[in-house]
């Protein structure tokens, strides 16, 4: 039984191949044609298909986001179905997440909230 985990970090490794070729050696195979690892884990990688079925769309989506994320040096979240004992799981979301800025804490000034660089004060005439 598959366990469903989830993972945070920035991709190391980003591959796509033909369909069949598989990824991973004979007991921790993977049946995917795009692969990824993340510096959040030592061991082990994620895929999933990229086959001409109604999961296609989905999929093209996620890898142009994996790949965005490595162009970029973005960290990706992804949830993963994992067998107990294996290193290589099934990906089935990957998400990118932007780091917000802070919000000004009540009290603060519009300045001190910018950065340092005033603000017109909109109440003022």
């Amino acid at each position: 039984m598959s366990n469903l985990l989830e993972k945070t970090g920035k991709i190391v490794f980003l591959r796509a191949h033909d369909p069949g070729t598989k990824f991973g050696p004979p007991n921790d195979q993977l049946d995917v044609e795009a692969v990824f690892s993340l510096n959040a884990i030592s061991d082990g990688a994620y895929g999933f298909q990229l086959r001409n079925d109604g999961n296609l769309p989905a999929r093209q989506a996620m890898f142009s986001l994996l790949r965005d994320a490595f162009v970029n040096n973005l960290a990706v979240t992804a949830d993963y179905l994992i067998d107990p004992g294996k290193k290589n799981g099934v990906a089935i979301r990957i998400a990118l997440t932007r780091n917000q800025p802070a919000l000004a804490t009540p009290g603060t000034s519009r300045a001190e909230s910018s950065g340092g660089q005033a603000l017109p004060n909109s109440s003022a005439t």
